[in-house]
């Protein structure tokens, strides 16, 4: 079983006549955790009492549940030349710090539960937004403002709940796990997350299973910043930690407005007959390729992958690497290695084309004539010390202009 609690969302609002210092503001309880994915480190090992009695009374046993809530506070309203009242929202999506996993559960071989855990709070923040968007689209009555407030929210409320139950109905039903129900339920989060809307909770897998393929268009929400954007509307099955949120590259060198090249961690298992199961990981590269008003194309760059393990981002830069005159994208990577066969760090240089004209492309296309530049090793391998020739942009930019690429 793995459910939120029934009371889980908490609006909050305070609609003061002053103006509302906003710096640094924060809900109530809870950490904002929209620029990043979820980790097994957000979650206490402690249960909740009072839920966990609740679940013995149904006869059902949590192996993790998450709690967000929804806050929202205004600004004091302007009063509009129709004698309507105008109020700045500010809405936020909190990580309740009485989300709860046990150990056990934590030390399984699947993401399985944490993708479950991940998608409730995905719902609770698609309708945080939702929130967002419902209260800053209108105005109020002057004298009615408190009323016809707290009836956006409560609809709002009454439908979020229904749809966490749904959710939780239809893929764990008396606890038990639908895996073909989740993977459903996983596309249709993931849908209505990266098109910021809630249309798609109930559609068939033949409108959302889309989310898994290149170049699908997302859209951005007005004045979302990039860590943000990236995070939500990341690739299925992907996830955003802090190092790699900080890591994405907003670049005006291929588009007029700005590109977003953006890194996510995709975690997989390996399971051999007679071994333990493997953990193993690797990046996943994509660009956010503004292609209308607000819509970005999500197109894929590559996979990066060494030993079975994600390697690390050393640097992003653009640099000619062919024959005509506009930069293509360097992405340079690293991977340790400490093992009897080698002590060291390899480096690894890959090259992809620029963005051609307006066609713009699901993949990006690999620069290919490189092949020296990409691997290097620098260490000890089988007993002999190694050096590395190109180990950070300068390097690689220098030896690209001797063979002639100086665009």
């Amino acid at each position: 079983m793995r459910s939120i609690p029934l009371l889980t969302l908490l609006l909050y609002c305070t609609i003061a006549r002053a103006q509302t210092n906003e710096i640094g503001w924060i809900a109530p309880e809870g950490k904002i955790i929209n620029y990043r994915t979820l980790s097994w480190n957000d979650f206490q090992q402690h249960e909740d009492k009072e839920y966990a009695d609740k679940l013995k009374e149904k006869n059902l046993y949590a192996e993790a549940y998450v709690c967000p809530a929804i806050y929202f506070k205004a600004d004091s309203g302007e009063t509009q030349d129709n004698g309507r009242v105008k109020f700045k929202f500010h809405v936020k999506c909190a990580f309740q710090s009485s989300a709860f996993v046990r150990e056990s559960t934590k030390q399984k071989h699947s993401n399985y539960v944490l993708v479950h855990e991940q998608d409730h709070y995905d719902i609770a923040l698609n309708y945080a937004n939702k929130l967002q968007d419902d209260l800053s689209s209108r105005d109020y009555s002057a004298t009615n403002y408190n009323e016809e407030i707290n009836k956006i929210y409560e609809d709002l409320y009454k439908n979020y709940r229904a749809m966490q139950e749904k959710y939780d109905g239809e893929v764990n039903p008396d606890g038990r796990d639908e895996v073909e129900k989740q993977q459903l339920w996983d596309m249709r989060i993931k849908k209505c997350l990266e098109n910021n809307t809630i249309e798609y909770y109930a559609s068939p897998e033949s409108a959302v299973q889309n989310v898994k393929s290149w170049g699908q268009t997302v859209k951005r929400r007005t004045g979302e910043d990039k860590r943000r954007f990236i995070t939500r509307a990341r690739p299925i099955y992907t996830e955003v930690t802090d190092e790699l949120a900080g890591q994405s590259v907003a670049t005006s060198e291929w588009t007029t407005e700005q590109s977003i090249v953006a890194f996510y961690l995709q975690k997989y298992y390996l399971e051999q007959e007679g071994k333990p199961v493997k953990d193993c990981s690797r990046l996943l590269a994509y660009i956010f390729i503004p292609n209308g008003t607000g819509t970005y194309k999500r197109s894929f760059i590559d996979t990066f992958c060494f030993n079975d393990i994600a390697p690390k981002i050393n640097t992003v830069f653009f640099a000619n690497a062919d024959s005509d005159q506009v930069k293509e994208l360097v992405i340079l990577t690293t991977a340790d290695q400490k093992d009897k066969q080698a002590s060291g760090r390899h480096y690894f240089t890959k090259c992809y084309d620029n963005i051609p004209g307006r066609a713009l492309p699901g993949r990006l296309k690999k620069v290919n004539n490189l092949p020296y530049l990409e691997n290097g090793f620098d260490g000890t391998m089988d007993g002999k010390l190694q050096k590395a020739k190109f180990k950070n942009e300068k390097e690689i930019t220098d030896e690209l202009k001797k063979a002639g690429y100086t665009g």
